[in-house]
């Protein structure tokens, strides 16, 4: 057990969650985005993602019919037939065993001795299992087919500490997945595009617990206290003329550059956002912290604001000692906040809504020595709405054969619960989501009502060899012994292989990139800097620092520069999807066009550059293409839209390349795996956290 169990599981909680400022007058970002309404959802990837900012603007909500005076700030407003899902997340630890009761089962009535819920006393469900008599109403919906009650669920080889077991519920990766600092609900929202940037997921409280924050979006935390609304309370006067002043901003340029003007357009947002929900807090919301967290999200669903995910928690379920009394009374504040969500809940959503609980681990099959139970593993979950088949599904675990110490083996992986909510439910590809194929429940009488977009995907590999894979884009192998060092790679077609190439010439095919040969062991003038493949996926170009190039497989031979005195060396290069040819720039920005697909369309050779060229993409008709420079600026030529740069930003480290988005737009890619997402390309995630005594070198998608 890790020494984080030493603190409380709300302290666990904290610090799996990103928190909010609690503090009523601090003037901070932070404050905008996270304590206030509008915030997270809107514009969190600009804190720490500079690819985000051609997202955060334009994607405020236009809620209760007000007015929005400028067309950067208005987005409709999502419709009522969108599926809903509302997380209770149960911290502690939930005995399962003592929550859907086997009152049947001997070894549970031998195992739990005193602790055993008497058969006289559980609100029968058939099959030899009860409810708990503390919830009754949820018992009311269960005999109206609307509570599905999932058993055995949890994980194999089990981690007893909450930090982690909650840390991997809430990632919701494949084992042996390096750990990610995204959960499954955020990559979920990542996949919506720019939309899920408008107050799709709210997490209730003070944090954005881990699960709700993706790679590029976070959920907005909103408090169960109106008062703590940032911008609401006007009654103080300091207060009121600094809220009037961030109201101002974003009305027009700051002429600060572009970061600025986003930070004016996100707090003038975050404000109006604030004044949109401040009336769902009246009347005030009832005692109970749970029944207050499920009556605001009833309010908030029912205000149509366009969410798809709410979050809410419950703690308390660690249950070592005087459970009997303490479980009861956690259950029964269940029961009563599940009854209240209802209640506040209009007709018109009640079938678009879902509510799903789930808890870090279940409790020991036999009771300790303090009249409670300890860490365990497999417990229960339950999915609640109007569109859930309801029942018993999954299968108990033999209570009978615990293993060496008293665990009981789950039957069902939490993934796969996760796995059908965002299938059928959500409507999302849970391949995508969650890494990894995982079978699902027949557990809806209706699916749900919208479409996930296609995620995008791209890979990343280092000098050193290694790949990185993001998006939809499989990881389908790396270089682990180059021969120098790798300078580049090229995906094929399909997007189900990849080619990655070294200094030396050498060629290293994975998936299912063929291998067509290489340069290894030639005699070079001077040493490779980059590859690209052919339309066919059937062969391709490896270009020199001195503009010679090498063709393989149907790379047909156009034309090159070897034999030229160049003002700079060669950089990259790039070739169309559909028309013979290929360019390759010199880092001067000098362009050498070949073959008769690839027309001129201009250059950066005769200009002051502030930084050298390190690389260029052609536009999906191949009627154009960008060049990027080592700072991020881009220069466009042809059909080329310029999308955006970093060219004005202060980078961590130097950019190394780009990637062409075939919808519009492109990807960046630093020397510290950092990505940088424009126009239509989609931030899938990045590198810079496993980066390290390593140097990014090229990208392909």
């Amino acid at each position: 057990m890790s020494n984080l169990d030493d603190v409380s599981t709300e302290q666990i909680l904290a610090a799996l969650s990103f928190p909010a400022d609690d503090s009523p007058h601090e003037w901070s970002r932070r404050k905008f985005l996270m304590s206030s309404a509008a915030g997270a959802g809107v514009s969190a990837v600009s804190l720490g993602l500079p690819s985000g900012v051609g997202r955060a603007l334009g994607v405020t909500g236009t809620a209760y019919g007000a007015e929005t005076d400028g067309a950067s700030e208005s987005v409709s407003v999502a419709g009522t037939t969108q599926a809903v899902l509302v997380l209770v997340m149960m911290s502690g630890g939930n005995d399962g065993l003592n929550t859907v009761i086997p009152y049947g089962n001997s070894s549970y009535l031998t195992n739990r001795g005193p602790l055993a819920i008497p058969a006289a006393n559980v609100l029968d469900i058939g099959s030899g299992y009860g409810l708990h008599p503390a919830m009754p109403k949820l018992k009311a919906r269960y005999d109206r087919g609307q509570v599905a009650v999932i058993r055995g669920v949890g994980y194999n080889n089990p981690d007893l500490s909450h930090f982690s077991s909650m840390a991997l519920w809430m990632r919701g990766l494949p084992a042996g997945v390096p750990p990610s600092n995204s959960g499954w609900i955020g990559r979920f929202l990542d996949g919506l595009g720019a939309a899920s940037d408008n107050f799709n997921a709210v997490a209730i409280g003070g944090n954005v617990p881990l699960h709700m924050s993706g790679r590029t979006t976070r959920a907005t935390a909103l408090p169960t206290k109106g008062s703590s609304l940032f911008g609401v309370n006007r009654r103080n006067a300091s207060d009121a003329r600094m809220f009037d002043a961030v109201t101002s901003f974003g009305g027009a340029t700051t002429q600060l550059g572009g970061w600025a003007d986003t930070w004016a357009v996100s707090g003038r947002v975050a404000m109006a956002q604030a004044e949109r929900v401040a009336p769902l807090y009246s009347p005030a919301l009832p005692g109970g912290n749970l029944i207050a967290q499920m009556t605001l999200a009833a309010r908030l669903i029912n205000a149509n604001l366009g969410i798809r995910v709410l979050s809410v928690e419950i703690g308390g379920f660690d249950n070592h000692s005087n459970q009997l009394t303490d479980h009861a009374a956690l259950l029964a504040n269940f029961d009563n906040a599940v009854d209240a969500f209802y209640a506040n809940l209009v007709p018109l959503n009640t079938g678009r809504v879902t509510i799903m609980t789930f808890s870090e681990f279940g409790r020991r099959l036999k009771r300790n020595d303090s009249a409670g139970t300890d860490h365990g593993t497999a417990s229960c979950a339950f999915v609640i709405g109007e569109k859930v088949r309801g029942g018993l599904h999954g299968q108990e675990p033999n209570l009978a054969g615990p293993d060496r110490n008293g665990n009981l083996a789950a039957s069902v992986d939490f993934r796969s619960v996760y796995a059908t909510m965002l299938d059928r439910w959500l409507g999302a590809d849970s391949g995508q989501v969650l890494g990894a194929a995982y079978s699902s429940f027949d557990l809806f009488t209706g699916g749900a009502s919208v479409t996930f977009p296609r995620i995008d995907g791209y890979w990343i590999v280092a000098r050193s060899g290694a790949v990185y894979a993001f998006g939809n884009a499989p990881f389908k192998g790396a270089v682990s012994a180059p021969s120098a060092p790798v300078v580049g790679m090229a995906a094929t077609p399909s997007k189900q292989g990849y080619w990655v190439c070294d200094a030396s010439g050498s060629v290293y095919a994975f998936g299912n990139a063929g291998f067509f040969g290489s340069m290894n062991g030639a005699a070079l003038a001077s040493p490779i800097v980059g590859i690209s493949g052919t339309p066919s996926g059937q062969g391709y170009w490896l270009l020199g620092r001195d503009g010679g190039v090498f063709s393989f497989g149907d790379a047909i031979f156009y034309g090159s520069t070897g034999n030229l005195r160049l003002n700079q060396p060669v950089v990259g290069m790039t070739s169309t999807a559909t028309k013979p040819g290929y360019w390759f720039v010199a880092r001067d920005g000098g362009i050498f066009s070949y073959g008769p697909g690839a027309g001129f369309f201009g250059s950066t050779g005769a200009m002051k550059l502030n930084q050298p060229i390190v690389g260029m993409a052609a536009s999906a008709s191949g009627n154009g293409y960008w060049l990027v420079a080592r700072d991020g600026g881009i220069f466009a030529f042809g059909d080329a839209a310029f999308a955006g740069s970093t060219g004005s930003m202060v980078l961590n480290s130097p950019i190394a390349g780009m990637l062409a988005c075939p919808r519009g737009g492109y990807w960046l890619v630093a020397e510290d795996g950092g990505i940088f997402a424009f126009g239509a390309a989609s931030f899938e995630g990045s590198a810079s956290e496993f980066v390290v005594n390593d140097t990014i070198v090229g990208i392909a998608g």
